[in-house]
This record gives structure tokens, sequence and C-alpha cells, in this order.
């Protein structure tokens, strides 16, 4: 029996947002502020995730903006710990900050290989551990939510690395949520279809790709906003008991 209403409610609680500059990120902080959490956002473009920061302001909200790499780990520590020093506490981990370069996979350099696998996987990784080590020292009931890729479920051509790093994002989400939930930490991941994006819009232009969205069944491209939503889902009181689960936001696509 259910002794509390259900809460989507965020008030006061402190929440971190990578690649928060534009596209899905920026979504998400917005949404975040209006359900009533505070903002640290990184990204490696300070003025844009600090455009962020003042529209969340805007709302009542207190949002910061620094600059983060998250495939550095020790930009991920300083990051994290003046998120700690500003706000004494993190609630909420949302790991978006993504990168691609789809190609052949022949054609993948060792770089290209390095990079899109540390932004993807190593950055979700140690942004995760590096919270989750204050969340267990404060006795903090957070939530730690990966935004993955459809394709990492399912697979893609011309996304073979990018593929295998989401993969890589769906088992250590699984991994840490057992291990963490002693910890009352839930581990979650959301993994988007193709979603308005600058980037995605240009894409859209090639009649190649655009003809990728006929797998959708759903018949359409998915707005920053609903996969924000999955997020404050996850996020809030009323996910509680949902850990360890890679949540589909994709129109479908990975049920054919």
């Amino acid at each position: 029996m259910m002794t509390q209403p259900i809460s989507f409610d965020l008030t006061d609680k402190v929440m971190i947002v990578t690649g928060a500059g534009k596209g899905i990120g920026k979504a998400i902080a917005l949404a975040a502020a209006q359900f009533g959490a505070d903002l640290a956002l990184g990204s490696r473009t300070v003025s844009e995730s600090e455009a962020t920061a003042e529209a969340c302001r805007a709302l009542g909200r207190r949002a910061y903006a620094w600059p983060l790499d998250v495939s550095r780990v020790e930009s991920i520590r300083t990051f994290v710990a003046q998120t700690m020093d500003t706000f004494g506490r993190v609630d909420v981990l949302v790991n978006n900050a993504g990168y691609n370069v789809p190609k052949p996979a022949l054609d993948y350099t060792e770089e290209e290989f390095d990079y899109i696998s540390d932004v993807n996987f190593k950055g979700a990784f140690f942004m995760s551990t590096t919270v989750a080590r204050h969340m267990i020292q404060q006795q903090v009931e957070g939530s730690i939510i990966t935004i993955s890729s459809q394709v990492g479920v399912v697979g893609g051509p011309l996304r073979s690395i990018y593929a295998a790093a989401k993969g890589a994002v769906g088992q250590f989400t699984r991994s840490l949520a057992a291990e963490w939930a002693p910890h009352k930490i839930t581990v979650n991941a959301v993994a988007p279809t193709f979603t308005r994006t600058p980037l995605l819009e240009k894409a859209l232009q090639n009649p190649d790709f655009a003809k990728n969205l006929e797998k959708v069944p759903m018949g359409r491209i998915a707005e920053p906003e609903e996969i924000a939503a999955a997020v404050i889902y996850l996020a809030s009181p009323a996910a509680r008991m949902v850990t360890g689960q890679v949540l589909c936001v994709d129109g479908g696509f990975t049920a054919v």
C-alpha cells in the first residue's frame, strides 16, 4: 500500500547535467529547473552552458556553468569539486555529454576510437563513480542517469564504436545499480531515438540518412523535451524503485 502520493517534485535537489549547452542536455536542465532543481551545468563550450544556466535562473533556480571535458578524469574531478564547494551536495547526475563520428568501421582511426569511447563510456563511468563517492559519504538517496542511444540496444551501421560504447553504458548501468542499491542510489539510462537537435537537422538534409526515420514505428523523430521527461521521471521520487534499467524513448525503434 502506497503511503505517499506520486511525486515528480525535484525542489531543492542539486542536479549535474553534462553536455548542457544545447539539444537534449539543455532540455533536461530546463525541465529540471521547472520541477524545482538547482543545476550544475558542464560543457566544453561554457558560453552555451552559461546561456542554459541563465535560462534556469530565470525560472527561479540556482544554476552555474563550468568547463567540463568528460574525456579527461582530471576535468571531471575538478568539476565535481566545484559543484560540491558551491552546493554542498549532489542528488542527481545526468550523464548527457556524447560524441560520434558516423562512418564505415573500416575507416575509423585509433584516435577516433579512443575519443568516442572516452566521451561516451569512460566519461560517463568516471562521472558516475566520482559523484557516487560523495553521495555515499553523505548518505544521499541519489539518482544517476546516463543518456544512451537506441543503437546501444540494437546496433546500427556506420556507428560501430558509438553503438559499442553506448552498449557498455547499459552494462555498467546494470552493474552499478546492483552495487549501489544498498546505498539507496538508483542507476538508470535513457536510450533515445533520432531526436531533434541542430546536428540531426543537418543530418536529415541527407536523403540517405533521412530514410532511417522509416524505421521508427511512430513515424517521427523525438523532441528533446520528450527525452527530458523520461529523465525527470527517473530522477524523481516516483521512480525510487526503478534501477538498473535502460528506458528506450524511441517510438518503437527497438521493438521491431
